[in-house]
């Protein structure tokens, strides 16, 4: 793979387990997107994840020159999970972000505005030990579950609970980094713990596939809840440069095609600049329902991306962390991904 030189961020780890620690602060310094002089190529500041989602349309868009040709640079930056993100949106120094469904509480917010669909995500689970004695949600009541809070593991989590007649405070929830869930319930310092692929990956390997019982995923809540993925933009850079996100998108559709169409060397390639294992990232694939382009398109013309998100809207509205359900059409955006493909 030729060196990728936008992607500012390509730490060396031994494993899942070590990836966060050097993102604490959730980033990397970010450069202008603004060119200084006519002619100049302008740069977008990109919040991507280390995993076939949120890494993997930044690497192909690089690496087969869909950024080039789109007349765009990217700067992308590693976060591990979507709240920082939208930190460091509204500091101004990320332009565009990937996230799990689990953010999508803070762009109905109105923090971002989301501009496309990247998958339907199947790969969040809440995983406990075979021999733990926790056989079903109701054992939940009063055990130790480690949680990175606000994340889409959080939210079959709380779906979980509610399915027992249990609510949040009848669970010691502990909020936590990725890293640090993946850590304590390899330790056994927790009963539960409630993650995503590919660190579900990462925790099979460590502790044994045989010695892991999982309560639930998010197949459990279909066809109730749909899960989307998705790319947001920072409102005011959207308002401020139209151009350069149609550009973005432009080149996301045709790196996100390429992806479904070319899995194996995606794969490869994603697990060259994150450093992430093949097989982890591989195990992605099967918990994720791929869209194509002319897929999206279909979703976005007919409104179904709408109902997808009020639908996760309603969890968000369950577990306190919205009061109301919020038209999707505030904060989703659709002409930009509709207006960059057709053209």
């Amino acid at each position: 793979m030729k060196k990728i030189s936008v992607l500012t961020l390509a730490v060396s780890v031994l494993g899942l387990t070590l990836l966060a620690s050097a993102c604490s602060s959730g980033q990397t310094g970010t450069e202008s997107h603004t060119p200084a002089k006519s002619g100049e190529t302008p740069t977008i500041n990109v919040a991507y994840m280390p995993d076939m989602h949120g890494a993997t349309p930044i690497v192909i868009g690089e690496e087969k020159g869909f950024f080039k040709e789109a007349g765009i640079k990217v700067n992308a930056v590693k976060f591990l999970s979507g709240p920082p993100e939208f930190q460091a949106m509204a500091s101004g120094e990320i332009d565009i972000a990937y996230i799990g469904p689990g953010a999508t509480f803070l762009a109905a917010q109105g923090q971002g505005k989301i501009i496309t669909v990247d998958s339907l995500n199947t790969g969040d689970a809440v995983l406990t030990r075979a021999d733990s004695g926790i056989g079903s949600w109701e054992d939940l009541k009063g055990k130790t579950v480690g949680v990175p809070k606000g994340t889409s593991g959080e939210m079959i989590l709380n779906l979980g609970l509610t399915s027992a007649s249990l609510a949040p405070e009848d669970v010691n929830i502990v909020n936590m980094d990725v890293a640090g869930a993946v850590s304590a319930f390899v330790s056994n310092k927790v009963d539960a713990v409630a993650i995503w692929s590919p660190y579900t990956a990462e925790i099979e390997k460590q502790v044994g596939k045989e010695n892991i019982k999982m309560l639930g995923n998010n197949e459990t809540f279909f066809p109730d809840y749909v899960f989307p993925q998705s790319w947001v933009v920072r409102p005011a850079f959207l308002e401020e440069h139209p151009d350069l996100v149609e550009k973005f998108l432009s080149a996301f559709s045709k790196a996100n095609d390429y992806r479904i169409a070319n899995i194996e060397e995606a794969v490869k390639l994603t697990s060259e600049f994150t450093q992430v294992p093949e097989e982890s990232l591989m195990m992605q694939i099967g918990t994720t329902q791929w869209l194509t382009t002319e897929e999206m398109v279909k979703h976005f013309e007919d409104n179904t991306v709408y109902a997808w998100y009020e639908s996760l809207e309603k969890l968000f509205v369950d577990n306190g962390k919205m009061t109301k359900v919020i038209p999707a059409e505030q904060f989703v955006s659709k002409d930009p991904f509709l207006n960059a493909v057709k053209k």
